[in-house]
């Protein structure tokens, strides 16, 4: 034993020690390379980015160990059958190391983006991985054939007359599975819409999967329809079909035209004359005209008074208190213009002492010129009015929700006006009317009205 360990050291010890550093090459990248990946990849984003750098980092670290083997192998005296039957098997090795990892990549983002999709869906993508799964399982059997020298072409050809009669077989099932997809994840239609098709059948769809659309007729049936088949269908969207209003909402907008009167004040008492004397339109320039013109501030300011009193006069105090006049609090102007009179004549009495401002800072007294417009919007019922919600100019919501008070001669607005007395969504049309305009940008109001009377809708349709 002993002299043929002497005779045969070299073949011995080599291989093994050049397997060894294969394998201690393999643990160190697997930790350095997962280290490195991660670190490179950390403003990606995407989901998957885990699964993939884990199971890739496996594929290497297993590589290096099979090639550390194969190369100890060729560097032993090891021949004839056995070098054969070492080598298929860490050929064949090689390739589950190949065909696993991308089986466990691929299964796991279906699984992540399974948990993403809609409910309907989920089935559909679990039987996806099941065929995946029978895929990658038949790729590595032919594989395996292959390397051990089996004969493959009849086990091929059943896989092909299999998969030809399962095609044939399934072929409605995968049509309806990639058409419900496409009516799911876009978003075609939804439970609770009003739909007709061009056959003449209408009804509100009742639910949808991704093998069926299941509608429900105006005579309280259930019509089922293969969703291969509805994808080809020209269908009327409706959505559910909403309360109509006794009279229908005509959207208006107005425009302005500054016009100067000639007027300026240099002082508070000048101020003070001027606003008592001036006529509405002036006061409304720089109270609600105002608001528009500085909407993208938040929060807005509240007249242009408290802003000339503060930043030309220096008065802090009283400049704060103009601020807190809610100009939206007041159903005319007349009323507007005594609380600003009474704020300003109690400021006066108090400090007696007025000064004036520098020279080109006087308060310069603007009237405003109003053109009101119809447009050729009409809303009909609460859907038709969030679609014309999301598209008419500022101007025109300006209109309907902030001037609106001055020319009603009420605390509310158009909007909460029609929906309250022509649909009788008063519970709506209190929570539009609850908007705190300073609160929001016009923008910022659109926003919150579409928000609002979308879940609303929302809310409607799920109760029915």
């Amino acid at each position: 034993m002993y002299e043929w360990f002497e005779k045969n050291w070299f073949s011995i010890i080599v291989p093994l020690i050049v397997c060894i550093s294969f394998i201690i090459v393999a643990f160190w990248i697997r930790f350095r390379l997962f280290e490195y990946l991660k670190f490179k990849t950390e403003q990606i984003k995407w989901i998957g980015k885990d699964i993939l750098i884990k199971n890739l980092i496996i594929m290497v670290f297993y590589w290096i160990l099979i090639l550390g083997v194969y190369t100890a192998i060729e560097l032993s005296s090891i021949k004839g059958a056995i070098y054969v039957f070492l080598s298929r098997f860490l050929i064949s090795v090689f390739f589950i190391s190949l065909i696993y990892p991308l089986y466990r990549i691929t299964n796991g983002i279906i699984n992540l983006y399974s948990d993403r999709v809609k409910k309907p869906l989920v089935k559909a993508f679990q039987n996806l991985k099941t065929a995946l799964s029978i895929i990658f399982i038949v790729i590595g059997i032919l594989i395996m054939l292959e390397i051990w020298k089996f004969p493959t072409t009849p086990f091929i050809l059943f896989f092909i007359m299999g998969s030809a009669i399962l095609f044939i077989v399934f072929k409605d099932e995968l049509a309806n599975l990639i058409s419900g997809f496409e009516i799911i994840n876009g978003e075609i239609i939804r439970k609770g819409d009003h739909i007709k098709l061009e056959s003449g059948e209408e009804g509100t769809v009742h639910n949808v999967t991704w093998r069926h659309v299941q509608i429900k007729s105006l005579e309280e049936k259930i019509i089922l329809i293969p969703t291969s088949k509805f994808i080809k269908f020209k269908i009327e969207i409706h959505r559910k079909p909403l309360k109509r209003a006794k009279e229908p909402f005509r959207f208006y907008t107005r425009l302005s035209i500054k016009e100067l009167t000639g007027l300026k004040a240099k002082n508070l008492k000048e101020l003070l004359i001027h606003i008592k004397e001036v006529p509405n339109s002036v006061i409304f320039y720089h109270t609600h005209d105002f608001i528009e013109e500085y909407h993208y501030l938040t929060p807005q300011p509240s007249n242009e008074f408290a802003l000339w009193v503060g930043n030309a006069l220096g008065y802090g105090s009283l400049s704060e208190k103009l601020s807190t006049i809610d100009i939206f609090e007041f159903s005319s102007i007349g009323e507007l213009r005594r609380r600003l009179i009474d704020i300003l004549e109690e400021y006066i009495n108090t400090n007696p002492v007025d000064k004036n401002c520098d020279e080109g800072e006087e308060f310069h007294f603007i009237k405003s010129v109003s053109s009101i417009m119809p447009t050729p919007y009409i809303a009909h019922d609460l859907r038709e009015f969030l679609q014309i919600l999301k598209f008419i100019s500022s101007n025109s919501l300006f209109f309907h929700m902030y001037e609106a008070r001055l020319r009603l001669g009420r605390l509310v607005n158009d909007f909460s006006l029609w929906i309250s007395e022509n649909l009788h969504e008063t519970e709506l049309a209190e929570s539009i009317n609850s908007i705190d305009l300073y609160m929001y940008t016009i923008e910022g109001i659109r926003e919150k009205l579409i928000f609002t009377i979308e879940n609303y809708i929302e809310k409607e349709v799920a109760i029915e």
